[in-house]
């Protein structure tokens, strides 16, 4: 074939040096790789919908989360392979781009208007844009080699991942090698705007001369074109099915709040509890499943996994994947066999997991969900929970204490208790750990002492009880429907405008999860907020005493990941302390301290090492020995945290009310 005569423009040239029959070829082959792509795609909808009915809730947020997940790539960007995968990404776009770019010129700027577009200056950019693209995605796959196959870590090394690869690898490189033999038999002037395909181009002429290059160009064309539509139509198959599945599984993640659990409807007519087969698994569920990347962020932040116990999150996803994949058939029981009783029982539910998680599956809710089986149906739990479970029931406290020792901690202080017919600005929820634990009552009498300081209408509720989060994500749902339904009652004898809490977990069960029973729906509010609120608002002073100890906050996982409450606690100490730092693993990203998910109350002990420990050793080396909290759980495992520390007497921990209450000038007090 002659080569084409020089132009005087850049302008692409489309199918140069291929003949008629590769030019019919590429479009019967394309139309083929989509049909294939296509029909893997519907195969896989099919498997999510063998799944249980669910309906898909209104969510305004989810086309929000599709740009900021799956566009911008926010959540990926965290970490140091993260950006390299973004790197990824951003390559592989560009290059998807300049294809369809490509397309549009010749079939739709050639054979209708007759002109293509991709010339003079704008085909120039094109062609800059695509060989750095290339290259970007090249770099990103020789860094992803290296460190899952030249580096210790604990990615999946099985082959699936090296063809993933190599093929993606693969398509670059040949088209690296067409555009090269190209511009080698070219020789354009403008072929310096293609960076990568001139070194290509330099070699060829070098190594071979220019005898030949024609046909190889089309032999190479050849491979390159079906190694690309090969690619497209194996999609569905391979592990870059996840460049579908992930959004989907963004998409149809259940919506905020995210901390709120699933309500068993008519619990007492329910013959069958919690997951236990794999067949009651709903579509979004295996939908969420399959969109996960198997990336391990969620192991690198699981507090369970620190502390080396039995819990791997990325490993529970997997054996549900792969369970839902190949059904029950084998009689093995999903809670016990497939996935232990030790793996379930080690989870804080701190939401560590679910907060990393690109595709942003809800480990927790799943693990929650196969903890009801066990509970409701089999009755088991972590030893020394059942204790806190039945005090719980019986008396209203997991500590078992009388029911009349709640108020003790409000002895000499005059709080006014909640009565009928009266408005009350602030109903103010103390918590079973501050009424019962002898060092977390100095949170009450703190937040106490702020509300007389600042001469809020409030008051405490008499029939106040446990409200029985720890046993809901234990798996005990009945009986956390229980105290809610005996709660909410309570709280509709009585006028006031909203409800305060010094408690994440209370926080999170008032506000998030209570709307979800008839009448539970209230105006909820942190303490942290609620004091910052106060200052700002001029009822309390804007100049508080300081204190020039190095303090660092602990976020509580409840306040802070599950709810994003993060800047009142620091602004508060602003106004507190003089010198504060931050810990390592901060906000949303903090490191939990081992209380949640029912580990507050359980004896067992299934890892070398326990998150309080772990997290007071992060907060040290920060070198501060003032340590601010923000939740009366967080409070006690890092105070019994500390007293495993040599330098524990060094260490001072506080709530934050403690902090502003001690700050507060005397004459308010």
């Amino acid at each position: 074939m002659s080569t084409p005569l020089p132009v005087d423009i850049p302008i692409r040239p489309a199918f140069w040096n291929v003949p008629l029959w590769g030019e019919i070829g590429v479009y019967i082959v394309g139309i083929l790789a989509v049909f294939l792509c296509g029909y893997g795609i519907w195969k896989n909808v099919r498997r999510w919908k063998a799944g249980a009915a669910e309906t898909l809730e209104k969510d305004p947020s989810r086309n929000e989360r599709l740009v900021s997940e799956v566009v911008l790539q926010k959540r990926i960007r965290e970490t140091g392979p993260g950006r390299v995968h973004a790197v990824l990404v951003l390559g592989f776009f560009f290059l998807f781009l300049g294809t369809a770019a490509a397309t549009l010129d010749w079939d739709i700027g050639h054979y209708v208007f007759g002109s293509q577009f991709l010339k003079g200056n704008v085909y120039l950019v094109y062609k800059l844009v695509l060989d750095t693209a290339g290259v970007a995605v090249l770099a990103a796959i020789a860094i992803g080699v290296w460190r899952r196959y030249m580096t210790p870590s604990n990615l999946p090394k099985d082959g699936r991942f090296l063809c993933a690869y190599l093929s993606l690898a693969f398509v670059v490189i040949t088209g690296y090698l067409v555009e090269g033999l190209r511009l080698a038999v070219q020789q354009p002037l403008w072929i310096d705007y293609s960076p990568v395909g001139s070194i290509f181009a330099s070699l060829f002429l070098r190594l071979f001369g220019a005898e030949g290059l024609e046909s190889a160009h089309i032999w190479v064309w050849v491979i390159h074109g079906l190694a690309a539509l090969g690619f497209i139509a194996a999609v569905p198959l391979t592990y870059y099915a996840h460049v579908y599945r992930t959004p989907v599984s963004i998409y149809v993640r259940k919506p905020a709040p995210i901390g709120r659990l699933a309500k068993i409807e008519n619990i007492e007519e329910q013959e069958t509890f919690g997951l236990s087969t794999i067949s009651q698994l709903t579509w979004r569920e295996r939908a969420m499943l399959e969109g996960c990347t198997e990336c391990g962020r969620c192991d690198a932040v699981c507090p369970a996994v620190r502390a080396g116990t039995p819990l791997k999150p990325r490993t529970i996803i997997m054996k549900l994947r792969d369970r839902a994949a190949q059904g029950d058939a084998d009689g093995k029981a999903l809670t016990g066999d497939i996935v232990t009783r030790e793996e379930l029982f080690s989870c804080t539910t701190c939401g560590a997991c679910a907060r990393a998680c690109p595709a942003q599956i809800q480990t927790p809710d799943l693990i929650v969900a196969m903890r009801r089986h066990l509970a409701l149906e089999s009755g088991e739990f972590p030893e020394g929970a059942a204790a806190a479970l039945e005090n719980t029931a019986s008396v209203g406290n997991p500590w078992g204490l009388d029911p009349y020792e709640r108020m003790d901690w409000a002895q000499d202080l005059d709080v006014p208790v909640a009565e009928e017919g009266k408005h009350y600005d602030v109903l103010y929820w103390v918590g079973c750990a501050a009424s019962y634990d002898r060092r977390a009552r100095k949170i009450a009498r703190a937040m106490v002492k702020i509300l007389r300081a600042a001469d809020v209408n409030f008051a405490v509720m008499a029939e106040e009880r446990c409200h029985a989060e720890f046993a809901r994500r234990l798996g005990e749902e009945y009986l956390y429907q229980t105290a809610a339904a005996e709660n909410i009652e309570n709280f509709s004898r009585y006028q006031f405008d909203r409800i305060l809490t010094a408690c994440p977990h209370c926080f999170n069960t008032l506000k998030n999860e209570y709307p979800t029973f008839e009448g539970g729906a209230f105006e909820v509010i942190d303490h942290a907020s609620f004091i910052l609120s106060l200052i700002e608002g001029g009822k309390l002073p804007a100049a508080l005493a300081q204190d020039a100890t190095l303090t660092v906050y602990h976020d509580p996982c409840y306040l802070a990941r599950i709810n994003g409450i993060t800047q009142a606690p620091r602004a508060l100490l602003a106004q507190t302390c003089t010198k504060t730092v931050e810990a390592r693993e901060k906000g949303e990203s903090t490191f939990c301290c081992g209380a949640g998910g029912g580990q507050m109350w359980s004896d067992e002990r299934l890892g070398k090492h326990q998150p309080n420990v772990i997290r007071i050793a992060q907060l040290r080396e920060t070198g501060a020995k003032h340590v601010a909290v923000a939740c009366p759980h967080c409070l006690t495992m890092l105070e019994t945290g500390k007293s495993m520390r040599k330098d524990g007497d060094e260490i001072v921990i506080e709530d934050i009310a403690e902090i502003v209450a001690k700050a507060l000038p005397e004459r308010n007090a």
